[in-house]
């Protein structure tokens, strides 16, 4: 039967950005951390008693992981002082200290271990409060809390990350998948034959997928940097809640100064996992490199305009929560791009179906298209790009995994899970012509790939991981399909006839086609990083990931844009001959816009901003055909800028 192979259609995708993790005792209430060595192989191990199911370490009789079993292999950790250390200063962070992680797993009933190389020079100690270990972003997805199940059985476990976004209306995808670099030897004396076969590094490149944009999402993957603007608060009496103290870039967590509720119509109602936390920091930071910020700053949501500087506002997801003696502290999908002062105002957001202004959360009317509450994004180039975490599942029969026969059986969904991790975008392509959607195809690579091999294990054998099934469970509702990108109503990609396209203040009404093609820079390394494991078939990460890549590094950006239209007039020509510098001034920015149809005054809208770009290339041949001429532009830009509205609260 056809059902009982792999399909295509048998197939699951969601993603999601990818975030660290600080363990610190006494932040975590009730939690002990000891440390102890063996060769070349620390331990953390977590202890304590009961408490709250919303921590990262949320526990019954011990400190239960919300990690699935050795999905961080590979991923870094650095150790953090407190006030009365125990930790040895050879082994913290600012003296440079770096442990790969070689393995997370729970002990039934006496909680989770994590093993780290090189062994820490610190000896047998319980950690003093204050002390931390803290996981970095890199090779890192965000956790799951509110889904996630622990058992020592493969078959009742249900373990999951937090990947549960929509990729995004793509019939394609090819993914990076593994591939050996096989050493081979011929040895003199040895006849003509391979003597010796060594397997080397493990590369997993070569991912590429390509969407009919319904939000400008992916951009920000391809850009690296994302800001919100202006925001419409929540009916919320504490929405006044401030930042108990300063944050850094690249922090994860965030401590409040108070509880929160939301002030919902008939009983107030906390703060919880998959919440949404804004951070209203009107501090300007700049958003260009390639030269002196001196264009003004964006207002938080108009779309056209020169400017340099916007306010640091900031979008998380909530992904984890504990409660602290002052306030709570809240774990992020996400490390932040900006610091933040201490008293720096917090503002909360839910999807929610009915009180939506308690709430705050946008809404689209599915008749008008018009946004109540819309969201407005600022996306550019900067320093970083954020890496990302690829889940995907394949099945032979469309049933989740607990839902079939025994291992092996004949209703048996014999499902395949993998997470491909330290996912990093390597170029890109936008385009679109005058019988299509708007295009984006993205090249990415991947540093290493966490397989589900709970079908391994001795007993009771099955899958241990819990995919996300897009429709059926993740996004299987109104509220559920807004916080997974995908909002009824949003799912209709742009089209040519959306558009308009401005160049240095003229409206080319005759535009055939446009491209627009990006380079990252990304380069991928690998390093001497010996990992002292022992290999075995049920590793979800063979080799303590010590053969995959070690770090993936953006490099110089580049981007060049080209544009087939009918000539009227000879403006482009004379700008190309005199190499005319198009600069911030005179109106003389490329304004890509794109709104989608409807009667309502906020609808979905994208518009990519180029400020300072030459053109190199405007032919005006005649054509054979004695048609009307037509000239393919040539554009450089420096630098692009986008900005969005539409009703996700964060890419």
């Amino acid at each position: 039967m056809p059902s009982t192979v792999y399909k295509g259609d048998l197939a699951e995708v969601a993603f999601s950005t990818e975030a660290g993790m600080k363990l610190e005792v006494g932040a975590i209430d009730g939690v002990t951390i000891a440390h102890a060595k063996s060769g070349e192989i620390s331990t953390f191990t977590f202890g304590g008693a009961a408490g709250t199911t919303l921590s990262p370490l949320s526990r019954t009789t011990a400190p239960t992981p919300k990690y699935p079993r050795n999905i961080l292999v590979g991923s870094q950790l650095v150790c953090t002082p407190g006030g009365s250390s125990q930790f040895d200063t050879a082994d913290i962070a600012e003296n440079g200290k770096i442990f790969t992680i070689t393995g997370n797993n729970e002990h039934a009933g006496t909680g989770l271990t994590i093993t780290v190389t090189p062994a820490l020079t610190t000896g047998s100690v319980t950690l003093a409060t204050g002390d931390a270990i803290e996981i970095l972003p890199f090779r890192t997805p965000p956790m799951e809390v509110l889904n996630y199940v622990y058992s020592n059985d493969s078959t009742t476990a249900a373990e999951a990350v937090g990947t549960d976004q929509f990729l995004g209306l793509t019939s394609a995808l090819t993914l990076p998948e593994t591939k050996v670099d096989l050493k081979r030897f011929h040895v003199v004396g040895l006849g003509r034959d391979v003597s010796v076969q060594a397997p080397g590094k493990f590369i997993t490149e070569g991912g590429s997928f390509e969407v009919a944009m319904h939000s400008a999402r992916w951009l920000k993957y391809c850009l690296g940097q994302e800001l919100i603007g202006t925001m419409i608060p929540p009916t919320d009496p504490t929405s006044s809640t401030l930042l108990h103290a300063a944050t850094n870039v690249g922090d994860s967590y965030l401590d409040l100064n108070k509880a929160v509720n939301f002030d919902a119509t008939g009983s107030p109602s906390p703060l919880t996992v998959g919440d949404y936390v804004y951070i209203l920091d009107t501090t300007e930071v700049d958003i260009v490199s390639d030269h002196e910020p001196d264009a003004g700053t964006w207002d938080g949501d108009d779309f056209t305009g020169y400017f340099d500087k916007a306010q640091a506002h900031e979008m998380r997801r909530i992904v984890a929560l504990e409660a602290l003696a002052v306030g709570s502290r809240v774990w992020l999908n996400q490390p932040l791009d900006h610091p933040h002062a201490a008293s720096t105002t917090l503002n909360f957001y839910r999807y929610q179906a009915t009180n939506l202004a308690d709430y705050g959360n946008p809404l689209l009317d599915e008749t008008t298209k018009n946004i109540t509450r819309p969201v407005y994004h600022l996306l550019y180039s900067k320093a970083t790009l954020p890496s990302f975490s690829l889940e995907v599942s394949q099945r032979r029969r469309d049933i989740d995994s607990d839902e079939g026969t025994a291992d092996g059986g004949s209703g048996d969904s014999k499902e395949l899970t993998r997470v491909f991790r330290g996912c990093k975008v390597s170029d890109f392509t936008l385009t679109t012509d005058n019988d299509a959607a708007l295009r984006l195809s993205v090249n990415f690579n991947s540093a290493l790939c966490y397989t589900d091999t709970g079908r391994l294990e001795a007993s009771n054998p099955g899958s241990r991981y819990s995919a996300h099934r897009m429709f059926d469970d993740t996004a299987d509702s109104k509220v559920k399909r807004y916080i997974s990108g995908i909002g009824n109503g949003t799912q209709k990609p742009f089209m040519f006839y959306n558009g308009n396209i401005d160049v240095a203040g003229v409206n080319v009404a005759q535009v055939l086609n446009f491209t627009l093609t990006g380079q990252t820079g990304m380069q991928s390394f690998y390093a001497i990083n010996g990992t002292p494991t022992t290999d075995a078939e049920t590793d979800q990460v063979p080799f303590g990931g010590s053969r995959n890549v070690h770090s993936m590094i953006e490099g110089q950006t580049t981007y060049e844009m080209s544009m087939e239209i009918i000539v009227d007039d000879p403006l482009f020509y004379h700008k190309m001959r005199t190499a005319t510098e198009f600069t911030p001034a005179g109106g003389n920015q490329i304004v890509l816009a794109f709104e989608k149809n409807g009667s309502g005054a906020t609808r979905e809208k994208l518009t990519i901003l180029i400020d300072d770009y030459y053109i190199v290339e405007a032919p005006m041949e005649i054509p054979e055909d004695k048609g009307p001429v037509k000239s393919t532009l040539k554009i450089m830009p420096k630098a692009i800028k986008v900005i969005s509205r539409d009703t996700i609260l964060q890419y």
